[in-house]
């Protein structure tokens, strides 16, 4: 087993890297949280913040645990991201870093809450509990062990849940190795190289799914081996992390993920790169408190993953009061491969007969325009987007007051799509529709340059008004 004190420099490291996915992930929500929930917002925070105090009364500053209960409007949400972006700074020059950690845990829990239907992704609640995890490891010099092999553990748990997801889903496509063959085709937001990636062979689509399990599946288990090892599982994750992003736009994951993996390279290896390890420092009592502290971090750490195999309620119960600050999170994505790509397309019209379509930033529009990269950005309007096919219109409130934003012509939300075809007003009516969309083939990407094609299937809402609904 590896000794942690050997493990000082690169948990250094990836304190400052936090600093650095921090700052991605406050800045790409700092560009869009006025459209998102602003004050006129789609889910308006401070009409959010009325609701739960009228449900749940003063429990719900417990159980909503937020910097936003402090103020309101627009310019105290921008402030709050303010601090969250200076304290990144901060901490990615190193500059009191278990101050700026805990102030950055603050402020991201209260982002997550705050921004209901556009957060609560598993990075974002995987970043919550390395965070934890972080502050506690910034308390000392060399890593405290128990702190340190609870850190190890998560990272173990989050790729190896990641993979046992997708075999308890039953889903075909995963055991019989041909996921992928569908996967870069319907996944959120695709780029150009999924495009290619598509096109490749059978084979080496159910290759690739193989790399994928072993990756996830065995590898991991090389984090509780010695030094070597570890490096080699650092290098086998990190070419896992590097494929997903090439073929993807999964928002800050990949960057978070390279950036934890990082724990796993110990001095020796990292010595002639960026100088000796820092010098040891100890404190008794200090000592003390992270043993116990460390201790619990661990504990959590096994009840989490027994419940992930055996849930039952004595692991609900431990789990369920820390779920309120994300930690004990369940992680995996994708158990269920989507085959199908359909996609929404909101239309505008002045009298009910033409129709024009407003065009986003990145999610799948006109035919012709090619797949863009995006991440460590998310636009989470785009994002959100692609989930509406697997429910219905009733159910998708966010989904009813953007169309009524439309409608009003407001300006915060116009920003986050990339084309208003009714710059001079509003529309009187608006619809949603369902469109089929695939890639195109070889021959007819050379011929017409077109990155999809599509099929129109029918209706998601019907045609709506200011005034209620139109029967059109």
């Amino acid at each position: 087993m590896w000794q942690t004190e050997s493990y000082s420099l690169s948990t250094l490291i990836f304190l400052h890297l936090l600093g650095l996915i921090y700052f991605i992930a406050i800045s790409g929500l700092f560009i869009q949280f006025r459209g998102l929930i602003g004050q006129k917002g789609i889910l308006p925070l401070d009409e959010f913040k009325t609701l739960l105090f009228n449900r749940i009364g003063k429990k719900a500053y417990r159980k909503i645990p937020m910097l936003f209960w402090f103020g309101k409007g627009d310019a105290f949400m921008g402030a709050v991201f303010g601090v969250g972006l200076l304290a990144s700074l901060l901490l990615f020059l190193g500059f009191a870093k278990p101050l700026m950690i805990l102030i950055l845990y603050g402020v991201y829990i209260s982002i997550i809450y705050a921004g209901q239907d556009f957060l609560g992704f598993g990075w974002e609640l995987f970043l919550i509990e390395i965070t934890t995890h972080a502050f506690f490891l910034s308390l000392t010099t060399l890593p405290n062990p128990l702190v340190f092999i609870s850190f190890n553990f998560l990272i173990f748990r989050f790729h190896f849940e990641a993979g046992t997801v997708k075999f308890e889903s039953r889903d075909p496509n995963w055991r019989n190795l041909t996921a992928l063959s569908y996967h870069y085709q319907t996944q959120p937001i695709a780029n150009a190289t999924a495009w290619y990636a598509h096109k490749l062979p059978l084979f080496f689509q159910k290759l690739s799914c193989l790399f994928m399990f072993a990756a996830e599946l065995i590898v991991p288990f090389g984090i509780f081996f010695n030094e070597p090892i570890r490096l080699i599982t650092f290098f086998i994750l990190a070419s896992l992390q590097w494929f997903i992003w090439l073929t993807g736009n999964f928002s800050y994951l990949n960057y978070l993920t390279l950036t934890v993996l990082v724990v796993l390279i110990s001095n020796r290896f990292l010595e002639p790169l960026f100088g000796p390890a820092p010098n040891a420092e100890t404190n008794f009592y200090l000592s003390i408190f992270l043993y116990v502290v460390g201790s619990f971090l661990l504990f959590v750490q096994v009840v989490a993953f027994a419940n992930h195999f055996f849930p039952n309620r004595t692991f609900q119960k431990i789990l369920n009061p820390l779920r309120t600050l994300f930690f004990g999170n369940r992680y995996g994505i994708f158990a269920v491969m989507t085959t199908k790509r359909y996609e929404i397309v909101v239309k505008g019209s002045e009298d009910g007969t033409v129709w024009k379509e407003y065009l986003f930033f990145h999610k799948a529009s006109e035919i012709t325009r090619r797949p863009t990269r995006v991440s460590p950005y998310q636009p989470r309007l785009d994002w959100q987007i692609w989930f509406l096919p697997f429910s219905t219109f009733d159910s998708e409130h966010w989904f009813q007051r953007f169309l009524t934003r439309l409608l009003e012509g407001e300006e915060s939300v116009l920003k986050l799509i990339r084309k208003n075809p009714f710059e001079d007003k509003p529309p009187k009516y608006i619809k949603a529709v369902v469109y089929d969309y695939v890639f195109s083939d070889k021959k007819k990407k050379k011929e017409t340059k077109a990155w999809w094609e599509r099929t129109y299937i029918g209706r998601y809402t019907p045609t709506l008004t200011l005034k209620g609904k139109d029967n059109k």
